[in-house]
């Protein structure tokens, strides 16, 4: 890309969540991990750029701050979440030796922000031998409960049981559910009265049409 392309794409964002907001969304939240662009520009392996958005963490950090800030001119902050969280995962998204020195650095200068949350993803993948793997269970969120002052989200494994522990411990302010989610349409009804949940058809997740997506059967519908 280009400066005039990472410029267009930074207004390409801020377009999407003035969007989203037209279109009745609550707030949006910037992706900002993963395997997606914002995450490719952070990493070490995939950006080799030379110019202001490559070298040091500063300047691999600058286009997700260009976007947060062109996103903020549309939307509230207090509406305005972000996605991130050091991974590993194959090939160049490997963790390395600088993963998480910048993960802790951006979420560091997202406090300035005043976003309505940020939103970590634990272990999705095996951190054994790699410089994460003091982060496994709930060692992401015990790890940067501290540096993030703002609300902080959990996510990836949690259950009724581990959300509660997490939030009782003061390590999130609260948890998200993915996967239960597909299949389960009323899974905040299933936890609250304690009832098993549904396992979801992972051979339909990322799938075209409605199947493994809009025909869960609720939980009246089953016991019907």
């Amino acid at each position: 890309m280009n400066r005039e392309e990472v410029r267009q794409t930074v207004a390409d964002f801020a377009a999407a969540a003035r969007n989203a907001m037209i279109a009745g969304f609550d707030g949006v939240e910037i992706l900002a991990n993963y395997l997606y662009l914002i995450a490719q520009f952070l990493n070490r392996a995939t950006n080799r750029r030379r110019d202001e958005y490559g070298g040091g963490l500063e300047g691999r950090a600058r286009f997700l701050f260009e976007i947060v800030e062109a996103v903020l001119d549309e939307v509230e902050p207090d509406l305005v979440g972000v996605k991130i969280s050091p991974m590993h995962e194959g090939g160049p998204f490997a963790a390395n030796d600088e993963t998480l020195p910048m993960a802790e650095y951006v979420v560091r200068e997202l406090n300035g922000y005043g976003l309505s949350h940020l939103l970590m993803m634990g272990a999705s993948t095996d951190f054994t031998g790699t410089p994460l793997e003091p982060l496994v269970g709930d060692g992401m969120f015990r790890h940067f409960r501290p540096i993030f002052r703002g609300a902080l989200i959990a996510n990836v494994g949690m259950d009724a049981e581990r959300g509660d522990r997490v939030i009782g411990e003061g390590l999130a302010d609260l948890v998200a559910f993915g996967r239960p989610y597909i299949a389960n349409p009323d899974l905040v009804e299933r936890i609250r009265t304690g009832a098993p949940l549904a396992e979801t058809d992972l051979a339909t997740v990322y799938a075209f049409g409605p199947r493994g997506y809009s025909d869960y059967p609720a939980m009246t519908a089953v016991s019907a």
